[in-house]
């Protein structure tokens, strides 16, 4: 498949996509052979928003030479496995091998499948936080969910670009390619037209994949107002009991100020410093000589 070596260091072993290719040429500018190699992942969720999830990394290479094509596919789980052959089933038929590309065309249709499941995955997780109770729902499971369509989103957005770039391709080697008699070249646009109906497919995924994004983020902002709404409710309550407190230590404050000053007076006059029985010959009630005593304790 004549894989270049750059291929497999880390940065593209970890990348999220990629497409490239290699052709030759012959004298009379007919296609004498044409290598492909891309890399496409996804990641589908469980229905429920939960931990779990499978990230499918599917690396696909490709080598046509003398009207054969041969497609390895690494990476390839049980479910695209399914998908590309219900694909082949239906498509085997219209393959035709003089071109270099038709073989690739029951793959992105089972690219296109998995990245439908993948999308609807996240579309039912953020449908059923819609029809919950915000009261009810945690924060953390939200962000989860709002991790997985971040992801969903990113994975679909670089194999949108990926399958665009093979599909320019496409059209650039028709343009090339000399030695195509008239069937061909009807084969040839009945291939491309195909192609252009799977990306339009991918877009439109996309777009729904982005209104998830959106849905779930206008889900956690109605949760945190519904929150600040109940905060702002229980603060009102408290103001409300504070200002039934705040009456009631005035009333206390206009009693205590009615009542001070003739205790206040009470106290000082029934203190042992007066004396209220006459004494004989001296009528009336006297004060002590050390009444002063008092001032000086209390004034300092």
């Amino acid at each position: 498949f004549q894989i270049p070596s750059h291929f497999f260091a880390t940065v593209y072993r970890r990348s999220n996509g990629f497409f490239s290719f290699s052709e030759a040429f012959g004298q009379n500018g007919r296609l004498q052979s044409s290598y492909t190699w891309f890399r496409v992942l996804t990641k589908m969720t469980a229905r429920d928003a939960s931990s779990s999830y499978t990230w499918h990394e599917m690396t696909f290479c490709s080598w046509w030479v003398s009207d054969r094509c041969t497609v390895l596919c690494t990476g390839a789980s049980s479910l695209f496995r399914g998908l590309l052959k219900d694909a082949l089933d239906q498509t085997g038929e219209t393959m035709p091998p003089f071109e270099p590309y038709s073989s690739h065309v029951p793959l992105i249709e089972a690219i296109v499948g998995m990245q439908d499941s993948s999308v609807w995955s996240v579309r039912d997780i953020v449908r059923g936080i819609e029809k919950a109770n915000c009261g009810s729902l945690h924060f953390s499971m939200m962000h989860e969910a709002a991790r997985h369509a971040i992801h969903c989103f990113e994975t679909l957005s670089v194999t949108v670009a990926t399958v665009e770039a093979l599909q320019e391709q496409t059209v650039h080697l028709a343009s090339k390619n000399k030695q195509m008699s008239e069937p061909d070249v009807g084969v040839s646009l009945q291939l491309r037209a195909r192609m252009d109906l799977q990306v339009r497919m991918l877009r439109n995924l996309l777009l729904r994949s982005q209104s998830n994004k959106e849905r779930l983020q206008n889900e956690i902002a109605l949760a945190y107002n519904v929150i600040a709404q109940q905060d702002s409710q229980v603060m009102k309550r408290l103001g409300e009991a504070a200002r039934l407190d705040s009456g009631a230590m005035r009333t206390i404050a206009v009693v205590t100020m009615a009542f001070l000053p003739p205790i206040f007076v009470s106290a000082i006059f029934s203190m042992s410093f007066f004396n209220y029985t006459p004494e004989p010959g001296r009528p009336g009630w006297s004060v002590s000589g050390k009444f002063s005593v008092y001032w000086v304790c209390t004034v300092p």
